[in-house]
Protein backbone atom coordinates (compact mmCIF):
# COMPACT_ATOMS: atom_id res chain seq x y z
CA UNK A 1 0.00 0.00 0.00
CA UNK A 2 1.70 3.20 -1.20
CA UNK A 3 0.35 5.73 1.25
CA UNK A 4 3.08 8.35 0.69
CA UNK A 5 2.12 8.53 -3.00
CA UNK A 6 -1.50 8.77 -1.97
CA UNK A 7 -0.86 11.77 0.23
CA UNK A 8 1.35 13.43 -2.33
CA UNK A 9 -1.39 13.01 -4.91
CA UNK A 10 -3.74 14.71 -2.47
CA UNK A 11 -1.47 17.74 -2.29
CA UNK A 12 -1.36 17.97 -6.08
CA UNK A 13 -4.82 17.03 -7.22
CA UNK A 14 -7.24 17.87 -4.45
CA UNK A 15 -6.53 21.51 -3.83
CA UNK A 16 -7.31 23.01 -7.23
CA UNK A 17 -10.72 21.32 -7.10
CA UNK A 18 -11.40 22.57 -3.58
CA UNK A 19 -10.31 26.03 -4.61
CA UNK A 20 -12.61 25.89 -7.62
CA UNK A 21 -15.59 24.77 -5.57
CA UNK A 22 -15.10 27.39 -2.89
CA UNK A 23 -14.63 30.33 -5.22
CA UNK A 24 -16.97 29.19 -8.01
CA UNK A 25 -14.24 29.46 -10.61
CA UNK A 26 -14.19 27.62 -13.90
CA UNK A 27 -12.14 24.41 -13.95
CA UNK A 28 -8.54 24.70 -15.12
CA UNK A 29 -8.22 24.87 -18.89
CA UNK A 30 -7.05 21.68 -20.62
CA UNK A 31 -3.30 21.45 -20.98
CA UNK A 32 -2.59 22.72 -24.49
CA UNK A 33 1.11 23.30 -23.91
CA UNK A 34 2.18 19.79 -24.89
CA UNK A 35 0.87 19.74 -28.50
CA UNK A 36 2.12 23.29 -28.97
CA UNK A 37 5.59 22.35 -27.75
CA UNK A 38 5.68 19.30 -29.99
CA UNK A 39 4.48 21.28 -33.00
CA UNK A 40 7.18 23.91 -32.45
CA UNK A 41 10.14 21.67 -31.59
CA UNK A 42 9.53 18.06 -32.67
CA UNK A 43 11.26 18.36 -36.03
CA UNK A 44 11.16 14.66 -37.01
CA UNK A 45 7.59 14.07 -35.82
CA UNK A 46 8.39 11.16 -33.49
CA UNK A 47 6.39 12.58 -30.60
CA UNK A 48 9.45 13.53 -28.59
CA UNK A 49 11.74 16.52 -28.19
CA UNK A 50 15.47 15.84 -28.15
CA UNK A 51 18.09 18.12 -26.66
CA UNK A 52 19.08 19.26 -30.14
CA UNK A 53 15.47 20.01 -31.09
CA UNK A 54 14.66 21.92 -27.88
CA UNK A 55 14.80 25.71 -27.98
CA UNK A 56 14.60 28.60 -25.51
CA UNK A 57 13.66 27.79 -21.92
CA UNK A 58 12.99 24.16 -22.84
CA UNK A 59 16.60 23.81 -23.91
CA UNK A 60 17.92 25.61 -20.84
CA UNK A 61 15.94 23.34 -18.49
CA UNK A 62 16.20 20.17 -20.58
CA UNK A 63 18.16 18.05 -18.10
CA UNK A 64 15.75 18.93 -15.32
CA UNK A 65 12.68 17.95 -17.37
CA UNK A 66 14.28 14.79 -18.76
CA UNK A 67 13.43 12.67 -15.72
CA UNK A 68 14.59 9.31 -17.12
CA UNK A 69 17.76 10.83 -18.65
CA UNK A 70 17.23 9.19 -22.04
CA UNK A 71 18.09 12.35 -23.99
CA UNK A 72 14.52 13.10 -25.08
CA UNK A 73 11.29 14.47 -23.63
CA UNK A 74 8.28 12.25 -24.26
CA UNK A 75 4.61 13.21 -23.81
CA UNK A 76 4.58 11.97 -20.24
CA UNK A 77 7.51 14.18 -19.24
CA UNK A 78 6.06 17.15 -21.11
CA UNK A 79 2.68 16.67 -19.44
CA UNK A 80 4.34 16.68 -16.03
CA UNK A 81 6.10 19.90 -16.95
CA UNK A 82 2.83 21.48 -18.10
CA UNK A 83 1.15 20.44 -14.85
CA UNK A 84 3.98 21.87 -12.81
CA UNK A 85 3.79 25.20 -14.65
CA UNK A 86 0.03 25.31 -14.15
CA UNK A 87 0.36 24.63 -10.42
CA UNK A 88 2.99 27.32 -10.08
CA UNK A 89 0.63 29.77 -11.75
CA UNK A 90 -2.21 28.69 -9.45
CA UNK A 91 0.04 29.18 -6.43
CA UNK A 92 0.89 32.71 -7.54
CA UNK A 93 -2.78 33.52 -8.11
CA UNK A 94 -4.12 31.58 -5.14
CA UNK A 95 -2.25 33.51 -2.48
CA UNK A 96 -3.98 36.72 -3.54
CA UNK A 97 -6.94 37.30 -1.33
CA UNK A 98 -10.03 38.78 -2.90
CA UNK A 99 -12.06 40.61 -0.34
CA UNK A 100 -14.35 43.48 0.48
CA UNK A 101 -12.54 46.67 1.47
CA UNK A 102 -12.74 47.82 5.07
CA UNK A 103 -14.48 50.98 3.93
CA UNK A 104 -17.20 49.01 2.12
CA UNK A 105 -17.51 46.58 5.02
CA UNK A 106 -18.13 49.28 7.58
CA UNK A 107 -20.40 51.20 5.24
CA UNK A 108 -22.61 48.15 4.66
CA UNK A 109 -22.69 46.98 8.29
CA UNK A 110 -26.16 46.74 9.88
CA UNK A 111 -26.89 49.35 12.54
CA UNK A 112 -27.36 46.75 15.28
CA UNK A 113 -23.81 45.33 15.10
CA UNK A 114 -20.34 46.66 15.78
CA UNK A 115 -17.45 45.59 13.55
CA UNK A 116 -13.79 45.83 14.47
CA UNK A 117 -11.91 45.05 11.24
CA UNK A 118 -8.43 43.66 10.68
CA UNK A 119 -7.46 42.93 14.27
CA UNK A 120 -3.97 41.44 14.41
CA UNK A 121 -4.22 38.25 16.46
CA UNK A 122 -0.47 37.72 16.47
CA UNK A 123 2.42 39.97 15.60
CA UNK A 124 4.91 38.98 12.95
CA UNK A 125 5.81 39.07 9.29
CA UNK A 126 2.63 37.51 7.90
CA UNK A 127 -0.22 39.73 6.72
CA UNK A 128 -2.53 36.73 7.14
CA UNK A 129 -2.66 37.00 10.93
CA UNK A 130 -5.78 39.14 11.04
CA UNK A 131 -9.41 38.70 11.93
CA UNK A 132 -12.60 40.73 11.80
CA UNK A 133 -14.72 40.84 14.94
CA UNK A 134 -18.49 41.35 14.79
CA UNK A 135 -20.59 41.77 17.92
CA UNK A 136 -24.04 42.99 18.91
CA UNK A 137 -24.24 46.71 19.53
CA UNK A 138 -26.69 46.10 22.40
CA UNK A 139 -25.03 45.65 25.77
CA UNK A 140 -25.29 42.45 27.78
CA UNK A 141 -24.48 42.05 31.47
CA UNK A 142 -23.77 38.36 31.02
CA UNK A 143 -20.84 37.21 28.85
CA UNK A 144 -21.91 36.14 25.38
CA UNK A 145 -21.27 32.93 23.47
CA UNK A 146 -18.94 33.25 20.48
CA UNK A 147 -18.59 31.68 17.04
CA UNK A 148 -15.44 31.43 14.94
CA UNK A 149 -15.96 31.47 11.16
CA UNK A 150 -13.17 29.93 9.06
CA UNK A 151 -13.18 30.39 5.28
CA UNK A 152 -12.48 27.67 2.74
CA UNK A 153 -10.67 27.78 -0.58
CA UNK A 154 -8.56 24.63 -0.71
CA UNK A 155 -6.09 26.09 1.81
CA UNK A 156 -4.67 28.05 -1.13
CA UNK A 157 -7.18 30.91 -1.52
CA UNK A 158 -10.13 32.61 0.16
CA UNK A 159 -10.63 35.40 2.65
CA UNK A 160 -12.36 36.10 5.97
CA UNK A 161 -14.79 38.50 4.27
CA UNK A 162 -15.76 36.22 1.41
CA UNK A 163 -19.39 35.18 1.01
CA UNK A 164 -21.03 33.53 4.00
CA UNK A 165 -18.02 33.84 6.29
CA UNK A 166 -18.60 37.55 6.85
CA UNK A 167 -22.33 37.42 6.18
CA UNK A 168 -22.72 34.58 8.67
CA UNK A 169 -20.66 36.43 11.28
CA UNK A 170 -22.97 39.43 10.94
CA UNK A 171 -26.13 37.32 11.06
CA UNK A 172 -25.02 35.49 14.20
CA UNK A 173 -23.93 38.74 15.86
CA UNK A 174 -27.49 39.90 15.27
CA UNK A 175 -28.64 36.75 17.09
CA UNK A 176 -26.57 37.69 20.15
CA UNK A 177 -23.17 36.05 19.56
CA UNK A 178 -19.72 37.62 19.40
CA UNK A 179 -18.21 36.42 16.11
CA UNK A 180 -14.79 36.44 14.53
CA UNK A 181 -13.97 35.55 10.94
CA UNK A 182 -10.35 34.55 10.52
CA UNK A 183 -7.60 34.68 7.93
CA UNK A 184 -4.71 32.23 8.06
CA UNK A 185 -1.57 31.53 6.06
CA UNK A 186 -2.36 29.99 2.68
CA UNK A 187 -0.13 27.23 1.33
CA UNK A 188 1.76 29.45 -1.09
CA UNK A 189 3.04 31.21 2.03
CA UNK A 190 3.38 28.22 4.35
CA UNK A 191 2.35 24.56 4.02
CA UNK A 192 0.34 22.50 6.49
CA UNK A 193 0.21 22.68 9.50
CA UNK A 194 0.52 26.50 9.36
CA UNK A 195 -3.20 26.99 8.74
CA UNK A 196 -4.06 24.79 11.72
CA UNK A 197 -1.63 26.65 13.97
CA UNK A 198 -3.05 30.00 12.85
CA UNK A 199 -6.72 29.29 13.53
CA UNK A 200 -5.75 27.83 16.89
CA UNK A 201 -3.88 31.03 17.69
CA UNK A 202 -6.97 33.06 16.73
CA UNK A 203 -9.09 31.09 19.20
CA UNK A 204 -6.49 31.61 21.92
CA UNK A 205 -6.54 35.34 21.11
CA UNK A 206 -10.32 35.34 21.54
CA UNK A 207 -10.07 33.71 24.95
CA UNK A 208 -7.26 36.05 26.01
CA UNK A 209 -9.53 38.98 25.09
CA UNK A 210 -12.75 37.45 26.40
CA UNK A 211 -13.22 40.06 29.12
CA UNK A 212 -12.66 42.93 26.69
CA UNK A 213 -15.35 41.68 24.30
CA UNK A 214 -17.65 40.19 26.96
CA UNK A 215 -17.19 36.61 25.71
CA UNK A 216 -17.77 33.49 27.76
CA UNK A 217 -14.54 31.52 27.11
CA UNK A 218 -16.32 28.26 27.95
CA UNK A 219 -18.85 28.65 25.13
CA UNK A 220 -17.10 29.13 21.80
CA UNK A 221 -18.30 27.41 18.63
CA UNK A 222 -16.93 27.29 15.10
CA UNK A 223 -18.25 26.95 11.56
CA UNK A 224 -16.31 26.17 8.38
CA UNK A 225 -16.91 24.78 4.90
CA UNK A 226 -14.56 22.52 2.92
CA UNK A 227 -10.97 23.49 3.85
CA UNK A 228 -12.46 25.70 6.57
CA UNK A 229 -14.46 22.72 7.80
CA UNK A 230 -11.26 20.73 8.14
CA UNK A 231 -9.78 23.52 10.24
CA UNK A 232 -12.75 23.90 12.58
CA UNK A 233 -12.79 20.14 13.14
CA UNK A 234 -9.18 20.45 14.24
CA UNK A 235 -10.27 23.24 16.60
CA UNK A 236 -12.78 20.88 18.14
CA UNK A 237 -10.53 17.85 18.55
CA UNK A 238 -6.82 18.64 18.69
CA UNK A 239 -5.35 19.02 22.17
CA UNK A 240 -1.99 20.60 23.09
CA UNK A 241 -0.19 17.26 23.29
CA UNK A 242 -0.56 16.93 19.50
CA UNK A 243 1.93 19.80 19.21
CA UNK A 244 -0.10 21.74 16.66
CA UNK A 245 -0.42 24.95 18.66
CA UNK A 246 2.43 26.59 16.74
CA UNK A 247 4.68 29.32 18.11
CA UNK A 248 2.01 32.01 18.39
CA UNK A 249 1.13 33.85 21.61
CA UNK A 250 -1.47 33.18 24.34
CA UNK A 251 -0.20 29.66 24.94
CA UNK A 252 -1.79 29.78 28.40
CA UNK A 253 -5.21 29.78 26.70
CA UNK A 254 -7.02 26.79 25.20
CA UNK A 255 -7.52 26.65 21.42
CA UNK A 256 -10.36 24.11 21.70
CA UNK A 257 -13.92 25.08 20.82
CA UNK A 258 -17.07 23.71 22.44
CA UNK A 259 -19.24 23.10 19.35
CA UNK A 260 -18.37 22.47 15.69
CA UNK A 261 -20.48 22.81 12.55
CA UNK A 262 -18.59 21.55 9.49
CA UNK A 263 -19.78 21.04 5.93
CA UNK A 264 -18.16 19.15 3.01
CA UNK A 265 -15.26 18.31 5.31
CA UNK A 266 -11.94 16.70 4.33
CA UNK A 267 -11.51 14.51 7.40
CA UNK A 268 -8.73 12.09 6.44
CA UNK A 269 -6.00 12.85 3.93
CA UNK A 270 -5.37 9.13 3.43
CA UNK A 271 -8.80 8.74 1.80
CA UNK A 272 -8.20 10.78 -1.32
CA UNK A 273 -7.82 9.04 -4.68
CA UNK A 274 -4.33 8.61 -6.10
CA UNK A 275 -5.03 10.70 -9.19
CA UNK A 276 -1.41 11.38 -10.08
CA UNK A 277 1.63 9.21 -9.65
CA UNK A 278 4.41 11.80 -9.49
CA UNK A 279 5.65 12.81 -6.06
CA UNK A 280 5.60 16.55 -5.37
CA UNK A 281 6.83 18.02 -2.12
CA UNK A 282 8.02 21.38 -3.44
CA UNK A 283 6.98 24.75 -1.99
CA UNK A 284 3.40 25.69 -2.71
CA UNK A 285 1.96 22.22 -2.08
CA UNK A 286 -0.23 21.43 0.90
CA UNK A 287 2.24 19.00 2.47
CA UNK A 288 5.47 20.51 1.14
CA UNK A 289 8.40 19.01 2.97
CA UNK A 290 10.41 15.78 3.24
CA UNK A 291 8.82 12.90 1.34
CA UNK A 292 9.87 10.39 3.97
CA UNK A 293 7.65 12.00 6.64
CA UNK A 294 4.71 12.78 4.37
CA UNK A 295 2.44 10.00 5.57
CA UNK A 296 3.04 10.93 9.19
CA UNK A 297 2.37 14.62 8.54
CA UNK A 298 -0.78 13.87 6.59
CA UNK A 299 -2.15 11.72 9.38
CA UNK A 300 -1.25 14.38 11.95
CA UNK A 301 -3.26 16.96 9.97
CA UNK A 302 -6.37 14.76 9.69
CA UNK A 303 -9.33 15.32 12.07
CA UNK A 304 -10.05 11.57 12.00
CA UNK A 305 -6.81 11.00 13.91
CA UNK A 306 -8.18 12.77 16.97
CA UNK A 307 -11.69 11.36 17.45
CA UNK A 308 -12.39 10.76 21.13
CA UNK A 309 -15.19 10.29 23.63
CA UNK A 310 -14.73 13.83 24.93
CA UNK A 311 -15.22 15.39 21.49
CA UNK A 312 -17.46 18.48 21.55
CA UNK A 313 -20.87 18.44 19.88
CA UNK A 314 -20.60 18.10 16.09
CA UNK A 315 -23.01 19.00 13.32
CA UNK A 316 -21.70 17.49 10.07
CA UNK A 317 -23.14 18.21 6.63
CA UNK A 318 -22.13 16.32 3.49
CA UNK A 319 -23.56 15.64 0.04
CA UNK A 320 -23.59 12.11 -1.38
CA UNK A 321 -22.59 13.41 -4.83
CA UNK A 322 -19.63 15.51 -3.67
CA UNK A 323 -16.91 14.87 -6.26
CA UNK A 324 -14.39 17.12 -4.49
CA UNK A 325 -14.53 15.62 -1.01
CA UNK A 326 -16.14 12.21 -1.29
CA UNK A 327 -19.01 11.32 1.03
CA UNK A 328 -16.81 8.65 2.59
CA UNK A 329 -15.07 11.48 4.49
CA UNK A 330 -18.31 12.38 6.21
CA UNK A 331 -19.47 8.79 6.66
CA UNK A 332 -16.25 7.44 8.15
CA UNK A 333 -15.68 10.48 10.35
CA UNK A 334 -19.18 10.33 11.79
CA UNK A 335 -18.84 6.59 12.35
CA UNK A 336 -15.44 7.02 14.03
CA UNK A 337 -16.74 9.72 16.39
CA UNK A 338 -19.70 7.54 17.27
CA UNK A 339 -17.50 4.52 17.90
CA UNK A 340 -15.16 6.59 20.07
CA UNK A 341 -18.11 7.48 22.29
CA UNK A 342 -18.70 11.11 21.31
CA UNK A 343 -21.94 12.18 22.97
CA UNK A 344 -23.56 14.79 20.72
CA UNK A 345 -23.46 14.07 16.99
CA UNK A 346 -25.72 15.28 14.20
CA UNK A 347 -25.16 14.28 10.59
CA UNK A 348 -27.09 15.80 7.69
CA UNK A 349 -26.39 13.56 4.71
CA UNK A 350 -27.99 15.12 1.62
CA UNK A 351 -28.72 12.72 -1.24
CA UNK A 352 -27.53 13.97 -4.63
CA UNK A 353 -25.89 17.11 -3.26
CA UNK A 354 -22.40 18.19 -4.29
CA UNK A 355 -19.61 20.19 -2.66
CA UNK A 356 -21.82 23.26 -2.22
CA UNK A 357 -24.26 21.29 -0.08
CA UNK A 358 -24.42 23.71 2.84
CA UNK A 359 -25.70 26.68 0.85
CA UNK A 360 -27.64 24.81 -1.81
CA UNK A 361 -29.52 22.95 0.93
CA UNK A 362 -29.86 26.12 3.04
CA UNK A 363 -33.54 25.54 3.85
CA UNK A 364 -32.38 22.55 5.84
CA UNK A 365 -28.82 23.41 6.89
CA UNK A 366 -29.19 27.04 8.01
CA UNK A 367 -31.93 26.32 10.58
CA UNK A 368 -30.06 23.20 11.68
CA UNK A 369 -26.91 25.20 12.41
CA UNK A 370 -28.85 27.91 14.23
CA UNK A 371 -30.56 25.33 16.43
CA UNK A 372 -27.28 23.46 16.96
CA UNK A 373 -25.41 26.51 18.29
CA UNK A 374 -28.44 27.65 20.28
CA UNK A 375 -28.61 24.24 21.95
CA UNK A 376 -24.93 23.78 22.70
CA UNK A 377 -23.75 27.37 23.24
CA UNK A 378 -26.76 29.26 24.54
CA UNK A 379 -28.93 26.70 26.26
CA UNK A 380 -31.08 28.10 29.04
CA UNK A 381 -29.12 31.36 29.08
CA UNK A 382 -30.33 32.44 25.63
CA UNK A 383 -32.54 35.30 26.84
CA UNK A 384 -29.85 36.67 29.14
CA UNK A 385 -27.21 36.51 26.40
CA UNK A 386 -29.43 38.43 24.03
CA UNK A 387 -29.57 41.21 26.57
CA UNK A 388 -33.27 40.79 27.34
Amino acid sequence: MQLPKLLLATAISLLPFLCQAQNQQNPPAPITNVPNWLKAMDKNGDGKITSTEATGLMKRNFSRVDANKDGSLDKNELTKLANRLRRNNQNQQGNKRRYMSTEDLLKSAPKDVTIEPDITYRKGKSNAWKLDLVMPKAKSKAPRAAIVFVHGGGWRSGDKRAGYFMRGAIEYAQKGYVCITVNYRLIAEAPMPASIEDVKCAVRWLRANAKKYNVDPKRIGAYGNSAGAHLVCMLGLVKPEAKLEGDGPYQDQSSLVQAVCASATPTNFLLFDNRRKSQRTQPGELFAGPAETLEERGRKASPSTYVAADAPPFLLVHGTADTTVNIKHGDTFHAALKKAGAKHLEYIRVEGAGHGVFHKSSKKTYPAMEKFFETHLLGKKKKILEGL
